[in-house]
């Protein structure tokens, strides 16, 4: 210590360099809302055009599996055979990179390649990427001119994406366009063409054309033959051996692709732009530049159509910030005002920068730990100022001790030091132990948390060693300059505090030490008491984010075209709009939904299902208001359709209460089990069960005539790849016209829409015998069945599982369901299984979690304290400290109402740490006296009373002072956080005070009467 006061000039200006550190750290680090959650996902997709899902099951997804399911790091696959294709989703294990595995996972899909089918496309495996919408704009007005705006929208998506942060953009409500060859039949007959000759000649046609190099003997030149492009090289591409033009046998057109989405906003006809962020980017500076680029594309928009930001993280980060940051403003104020009440002006001054330069310092390896500015991360400085102040009013306050007990600049500062530096460091310590174990939170939960005990831990490492370095060399420097008399009761309330302490110090201690087990045994049964509390307090894991957006999912049958589903969400919501005066703005998204905006998503997308994104008036109503004024009204006037309404909630995303997944492999089996439990749980308190099977659809099926076929030397193959061109198309490649790709289709004239499919009109080339082929009647090779089939095939862990998600707000909801489980799971067919989980299950798994880390978070504390004061039992004394902040923690939600929630045990569990500081310093400085002794027992108790009381009051104060704005901040986040420290560490000191001195008397009588005994 002496060597540091040496230099204490040297010591500053160094501190005064790590503090600029900093500030650049602070003002560098990227701002976002909430914390980035990843995803640890990686798609596995693969298509195989034309095929339905359970060819799709069979050919593709059960190969793939089998090849990847012992694959080291993956914890769960599922996975999802439709029409066409096959997606397999991957959870990676926590602390598992996804894109470690994805080599390992693409040659093992390769590996599974070789027994596709020979139209397959080419397997992508990807990581799911963690990108969050950084901005939204409406476009929309005249429906004609939104429809000419494909090739612009493309310009301005290269321009956005070359912005640097932005990962990529998604539009909305504008149709692709497609070129489609459709062939003509009487051409094709006149030209004695076939429809395979001409799917050959196209396939061939896109092959690249090498011909290689030649060396003419003075040099080595390329050779290539010049072709034309697009549209015009598909017209003179010549077909079969009379080389036939493809112009003079087909039709070749640029044709709006299928709708898959449209987009109506304020009831006109709309696009949806989106822009996407990429991870770890800065929202206000990434989105300054996407704005400026997309204004300047709205200023050359056509007349009939108009631009809205719809939607921008800036400004929601802007809007949160300015607040985060006045309730800072505010903290580092009141803490400034409550230190001058007890200390001397300087002292206060000491305390103050000692704060700052902590977290500035603390800030400076927030980077490499992942960690950017949100709202975690500044309600954790916050926190962080409230408990930073109390190593430097201890050392402050012990150093002036010594100052007022005639000790020189130097010795004053080294006393004081020596005497409290080892309490200090061990509070510390049990602080940094405490929130060290939530880094290692597992899932959504463990990433949204993280920001908190990583501020927590630099800051308070920091403030431990300038709290021993910067606060003495200050008090040394002043004193050295300017020695004169200590006040005994420096600070504008330190004659109060002074009396206070003497009151308290000579009469409370006096009093409690004359009947301290008592004393010690009652304040365990009011803590106890009030822990009873907790079944009277309102629970909610996360709360809303009173936003004014509510969204509102609707899935109508299967079957239901996108028209249809389109004018049905039009009559839903004008409907709305002319009962509820609080809706202020509408958007409608049909098909697949929003583009991820306001952390609303669907599954199982289609043309039968589409989102309506609702604005209220949050002066006149609250999102759960909406929500519970109508979405019964609304399942009540519309059964045909499932209709859910949300909100954006402040946490990762949530999913159903329950969910029940039924495996096996017969899917019929399968669907009886599923109707069986989806039937019960309607009957016990269930409002909705949805599954991810979903209804059968109509299908018409197509029986080979196997003895036909071989008759005629037919191949299967030919025959459905024909009947293919007569409905859907074949999908080939890619050709572009200048800049803009078009996705070309080859299809067959024959059949239109609205049409039945007649197969005695359509004919096939028998290849046997001799002489010209005879055309045979698709007729007569296929029997068409009208049936009906499933829409897809799920996979749980490469077994056949449907999964159903049950809803509900009754009591006993989730054991009603798992009731129903438990007796369907009785009678289960030989080779099923029923599982269960959900939401509900997830926060049981989190506080199952938390439980242990608690355990291993008191266990840490206790082996701090035991080496500290060299005891195996005495710990036991100071980690009643915790158990009263616990008490007063559950006593301050059950006054306020506030509901438990996942950052009010958050708050719980941070008590532990904080609360036990002033136990500690008490218990420290009692040993100290009654080890010199010069002090009998009681007297040592009532000494540090009076030496400690003080410091216990001011630090106590200013942590609560700094979390009140926090806790008045009606932030539904942030408050239980907030009221449980508050509660917790206010009741925590007072009984503190009275009840650590009087069960340490009994500690000390029962310790010292086993030592006589023995």
């Amino acid at each position: 210590m002496t060597y540091i006061l040496e230099r204490g000039k040297l010591f500053l200006f160094l501190i005064f360099i790590f503090m600029l550190v900093g500030v650049y750290t602070f003002m560098t680090l990227p701002q976002r809302e909430i914390p980035e959650t990843a995803p640890n996902l990686i798609l596995v997709s693969t298509v195989l055009p034309g095929a339905g899902p359970e060819e799709i099951e069979t050919t593709i997804t059960t190969p793939i599996e089998q090849e990847i399911q012992n694959v080291d790091g993956i914890s769960s696959m599922q996975s999802v055979s439709a029409n066409s294709a096959s997606v397999i989703t991957l959870e990676i294990e926590d602390g598992i990179e996804p894109d470690e595995l994805v080599n390992t996972i693409q040659q093992q899909a390769q590996q599974a390649s070789g027994q596709f089918p020979e139209q397959v496309q080419e397997t992508t495996v990807e990581p799911l990427d963690l990108t969050f919408p950084l901005v939204s704009y409406m476009f929309y007005g005249d429906e004609a001119e939104l429809a000419g705006m494909e090739q612009a929208l493309m310009d301005l998506s290269a321009d956005v994406e070359a912005v640097p942060g932005v990962a990529g953009t998604t539009v909305k409500g504008i149709n692709s366009q497609q070129v489609v060859i459709e062939l003509q039949s009487e051409q094709l007959a006149a030209n004695q063409l076939q429809p395979f000759e001409v799917l050959e000649s196209l396939r061939q046609a896109n092959q690249p054309l090498s011909l290689g190099t030649h060396d003419n003997g003075n040099e080595r030149l390329s050779l290539t033959v010049r072709q034309n492009e697009g549209i015009e090289k598909l017209e003179q591409l010549q077909v079969g051996s009379s080389a036939t033009p493809l112009s003079e046998i087909a039709e070749i057109e640029i044709v709006d692709e299928e709708t898959t989405d449209i987009v109506t906003y304020e009831g006109q006809p709309a696009i949806s732009y989106t822009v996407f962020l990429q991870t770890g980017q800065d929202v206000p500076s990434v989105d300054e530049n996407v704005s400026r680029v997309i204004d300047d594309f709205a200023e050359s928009l056509p007349a009939g159509v108009q631009a809205d930001k719809y939607e921008s993280q800036a400004d929601n980060v802007n809007s949160i910030f300015d607040s985060l940051y006045i309730s800072l403003l505010i903290a580092v104020i009141a803490v400034l005002i409550t230190t001058t009440a007890g200390l001397t002006l300087f002292g206060a001054l000491a305390v103050a920068l000692t704060v700052l330069a902590s977290v500035l310092v603390g800030l400076i390896p927030i980077p490499s730990m992942g960690v950017d500015l949100n709202q975690i991360s500044v309600i954790g400085l916050i926190i962080a100022i409230g408990i930073l102040v109390d190593d430097s009013i201890v050392v402050n306050d012990n150093i002036q001790r010594r100052y007022k007990l005639g000790d020189t600049p130097r010795e004053g500062a080294v006393r004081g030091v020596k005497e409290v530096y080892s309490s200090i460091i061990s509070s510390s310590l049990a602080i940094v132990v405490t929130f060290s174990p939530l880094l290692f939170l597992s899932g959504g939960n463990g990433a949204f948390i993280k920001a908190l005990p990583s501020i927590l831990i630099t800051t308070i490492i920091a403030s431990t060693i300038l709290s021993v370095t910067l606060v003495p060399i200050m008090q040394y420097m002043k004193t050295k300059r300017k020695p004169k008399a200590i006040s005994d009761t420096p600070g504008f309330l330190g004659k109060p505090l002074e009396k206070l302490a003497g009151f308290y110090s000579q009469k409370v201690l006096r009093g409690i030490l004359k009947r301290p087990l008592l004393v010690g045994i009652s304040g365990l049964v009011v803590s106890t008491g009030l822990l009873s509390l907790a079944f009277f307090t309102p629970f909610e894991f996360f709360p809303e984010a009173d936003r004014k957006e509510v969204t509102m999912d609707v899935r109508l049958a299967e079957g239901t075209t996108i028209e249809e589903t389109d004018e049905f969400l039009a009559e839903l919501t004008q409907q709305l709009q002319s009962e509820d005066e609080d809706i202020t703005e509408t958007a409608v998204f049909t098909g697949e939904g929003l583009p991820s905006l306001f952390a609303a998503s669907m599954d199982n997308t289609g043309a039968n299902t589409g989102q309506v994104a609702f604005r209220i008036d949050r002066e006149s109503t609250s999102a759960s208001a909406f929500i519970d004024k109508w979405q019964e009204e609304l399942r009540d006037r519309y059964p045909e359709a499932e209709i859910f309404l949300d909100t954006i909630v402040q946490g990762p995303p949530v999913g159903a209460p329950v969910t029940v997944t039924v495996s096996g492999q017969d899917l019929v089996e399968l669907e009886s089990l599923r109707d069986s439990l989806k039937q019960q749980m309607l009957e016990n308190g269930a409002d909705v069960v949805t599954d991810n099977l979903g209804e059968s659809i109509p299908t018409i099926e197509y029986v080979p005539q196997r003895e036909a076929l071989e008759q005629n030397n037919i191949a299967l193959s030919m025959v459905t790849n024909q009947l293919q061109l007569l409905t859907q198309g074949v999908p080939l490649y890619t050709v572009y016209e200048g800049q803009m790709p078009y996705e070309v289709f080859l299809k067959q004239d024959g059949i239109e829409e609205g049409q039945e499919i007649d197969l005695s009109e359509f004919t096939i080339p028998q290849t046997t015998g001799e002489g010209p082929p005879q055309l045979i009647g698709m007729d007569e090779l296929l029997e068409a069945e009208q049936t009906t089939s499933i829409a897809q095939v799920p996979h749980v862990e490469a077994e056949r599982a449907i999964t159903l998600k049950a809803f509900g707000t009754s009591d006993g909801f989730e054991s009603s369901m798992l009731d129903v489980v438990d007796s369907e799971r009785s009678s289960l067919p030989e080779g099923y299984t029923v599982s269960t989980g959900g939401e509900n299950s997830a926060q049981e798994d989190f506080f199952a979690e938390i439980g242990i880390l608690f355990m291993v978070v008191l266990l840490l504390v206790y082996l701090v304290i035991a080496f500290q004061f060299k005891s195996f039992s005495l710990p036991f004394l100071v980690l009643i400290a915790v158990y009263l902040g616990i008490s007063g923690a559950i006593l301050g939600l059950f006054i306020t109402q506030t509901p438990l929630s996942f950052l009010g045990v958050m708050g719980i569990v941070s008590l532990t740490g904080i609360v036990v500081r002033n136990a500690v310093v008490l218990i420290d400085f009692v040993e100290a006296r009654r080890l010199s002794g010069d002090f009998e027992i009681k007297e040592a108790i009532m000494e540090s009373g009076y030496a400690r009381i003080k410091p216990i009051i001011l630090t106590s104060v200013t942590s609560i002072v700094a979390l009140i704005p926090v806790a008045l901040s009606g932030d539904p986040l942030f408050e239980p956080l907030a009221i449980t420290i508050i509660a917790g560490l206010a009741f925590s000191s007072l009984f503190t005070l009275i009840m650590i001195p009087a069960l340490y008397l009994v500690f000390h009588r029962v310790s010292h009467r086993k030592e006589k005994t023995a």
